[in-house]
């Protein structure tokens, strides 16, 4: 249910930041990067016996109408937590995605995240959402060689930095939303980076007072860099519909990737024509994504999207720009309908059942 997406979200990034902290242990005492790179790689061997382990997703395997295989994994997740499996709740998902797959845009491949409007304007905006975070987050991180400090150090604190930032994600995302935390941070991002310029032009080059602000900008930067990466990894799981989720953040994972090769080549290629040319590219590219990132509805306490519609319904009510053309109750879409009157408590029941249904899933 709602309550459970930040959890699983965030403690993703948690490892993240774990995984850094061994690598600087692992470091410490192998000094040659073959014999690093070797010894780490072992700890990937465990993987292969996942696949033989953990079940696949019931969302997803409900989105894709194998509801046989769904039943099965619910009531191993059923037993495991020691619950009773609510058969009436499956039903009622069953025969609403049956209605719903009816619809054949509901059954597109990656074409379905361009074929409306708005989910068009979404998908391409999470595209160079994860793009930015990726360039100014990779940017950064491998920046840290250039602080005034051990390496070995400037490779931990960047690291307890990051750690920081995803401990006050998680208290705070479902207190105040997703969006307006992650619009902040990219845009205190922005700032502190443009900070380089007055620091150049004010500050004498070799006086400590320019390295204790170069490196407190350098900490801040990675502190907020790492905040608007973990929150948008949560925000389009959370905007992308069931059907459409998987080709949405593989897509996104792509992107981002490109965003990293980026932010490796700008940290030499660029700060050769001008050292702070880096840092400003980043600064900006933070602050446009944050404009851009307005556009988004707020995700909190809402049921994911199952599908394309779903997806553009929520996004239409919540950012207020215009009424949807039909409305989608248990599956089935009412055209012409607004959200006013009985119609509007028709979809906020259907909306409690569905919370309840997500919670029996769990």
């Amino acid at each position: 249910g709602p309550s459970k997406r930040l959890l699983t979200g965030i403690v993703i990034e948690y490892f993240f930041a774990f995984g850094q902290l061994f690598l600087v242990l692992f470091a410490n005492y192998i000094r040659t990067w073959r014999a690093l790179t070797g010894a780490i790689s072992l700890f990937t061997v465990p993987f292969v016996f996942f696949y033989f382990v953990l079940p696949e997703s019931p969302r997803w395997l409900i989105s894709q109408g194998r509801f046989n295989e769904a039943e099965k994994v619910l009531r191993r997740i059923a037993v495991d937590n020691k619950r009773d499996f609510d058969k009436d709740a499956y039903e009622q998902v069953k025969e609403e995605q049956e209605i719903s797959m009816l619809d054949k845009h509901n059954q597109e491949g990656v074409m379905g995240l361009f074929r409306s409007k708005i989910m068009f304007i979404i998908s391409i905006n999470l595209f160079f959402q994860w793009l930015v975070q990726n360039l100014v987050f990779y940017g950064v991180s491998q920046n840290t060689g250039s602080w005034d400090l051990d390496p070995y150090l400037s490779f931990t604190l960047s690291a307890l930095v990051e750690l920081a930032a995803y401990v006050l994600v998680h208290l705070i995302l479902d207190r105040v939303g997703r969006k307006l935390p992650y619009c902040v941070f990219a845009i205190l991002f922005g700032l502190v980076a443009l900070l380089v310029l007055p620091l150049q032009k004010f500050v004498p080059k070799d006086s400590y007072t320019r390295k204790v602000l170069l490196n407190s900008i350098n900490v801040s930067l990675k502190f907020f860099a790492s905040a608007s990466y973990a929150i948008i990894y949560i925000y389009a799981n959370e905007l992308f519909p069931t059907n459409l989720r998987n080709t949405g953040m593989g897509i996104c994972s792509m992107v981002a990737r490109i965003g990293a090769i980026i932010g490796t080549y700008c940290n030499d290629a660029l700060a050769r024509i001008w050292v702070l040319l880096p840092v400003l590219l980043y600064g900006i590219v933070s602050l446009v994504a944050a404009v851009l990132a307005l556009m988004f509805p707020e995700t909190l306490n809402k049921p994911l999207p199952q599908t394309v519609a779903e997806a553009e319904r929520m996004a239409m009510t919540s950012i207020r720009i215009g009424k949807p053309q039909s409305t989608i109750t248990n599956g089935t879409e009412r055209e012409g309908q607004s959200l006013t009157g009985n119609n509007e408590d028709i979809i906020l029941k259907d909306q409690l059942q569905r919370n309840n249904t997500d919670d029996n899933q769990l």
